[in-house]
């Protein structure tokens, strides 16, 4: 090979080391990770303002009150921030026997056996915030009506709940005494117990039956020979025959 050969094999041979440096070079550019600053430009962040309060001014100012003379301030109806008042009264049997509560608004009664508990909890009517998405509030009566069985006994317009009862500020989940308790006794009487103390709210009828009524107890009808005992307070509902 003569020498202008060896020059021109040379030459190619860095031209082509020219070519593959430069081509990594680009390549590493290419791959490279992009800047921070450069990224976020790129991905421009959503910024969530928080919905005000009212969304204008219609609601300064307004309240609404209800029996008890509590204002409840009409902003939290736009509010979506605001904890609807929620109230805990549990109920309990304490009558000896079982009986049962058939209330307004539910899909079944509830059998209560000797001692046994029943956790309620109660969303205000008057408070206009909005309600939590898990907590479907079809009430619009600050009371809960329900019949009432025990041993044959029946009564309806029984009230568990009713939130213009004075006690019942005291029973809210969050900021009241709490302990709030609606009792069935044993001495046939409806009560309320909370930390201010017991309320009778009303007795309970029932029945005592002879089972020998005149002589002839053995074959009559059950019902006759029975009567309701004198009770020192009003019966607290209305009687089912």
């Amino acid at each position: 090979m003569d020498k202008s050969s060896q020059v021109a094999g040379l030459n190619r041979r860095l031209r082509a080391a020219v070519i593959v440096t430069a081509a990594i070079a680009v390549a590493a550019i290419i791959l490279a990770p992009l800047p921070v600053a450069a990224f976020q430009r790129q991905q421009p962040q959503v910024i969530r303002k928080p919905r005000p309060d009212a969304d204008n001014d219609v609601f300064k100012g307004c309240f609404k009150t209800d029996k008890n003379g509590r204002k409840w301030p009409c902003f939290r109806i736009n509010n979506p921030a605001a904890n609807l008042t929620m109230f805990d009264c549990n109920i309990e049997n304490r009558m000896g026997t079982e009986m049962y509560l058939d209330c307004e608004g539910d899909q079944r009664a509830y059998y209560m056996s000797p001692g046994d508990m029943w956790y309620e909890r109660y969303a205000s009517v008057f408070d206009p915030a909005p309600p939590p998405r898990y907590f479907n509030m079809e009430r619009t009566s600050p009371k809960v009506s329900c019949e009432w069985g025990c041993a044959g006994n029946k009564m309806t317009g029984v009230v568990v709940w009713d939130e213009q009862w004075p006690e019942a500020w005291s029973c809210r989940e969050v900021g009241g005494d709490g302990q709030c308790r609606f009792v069935f006794e044993n001495n046939k009487e409806v009560v309320l117990v909370t930390r201010a103390g017991r309320r009778v709210l009303g007795d309970l009828p029932i029945k005592e039956c002879s089972k020998n009524w005149w002589g002839y107890g053995g074959w009559l009808p059950f019902g006759l020979g029975c009567t309701y005992p004198k009770h020192d307070h009003d019966y607290y509902g209305k009687i089912k025959r």
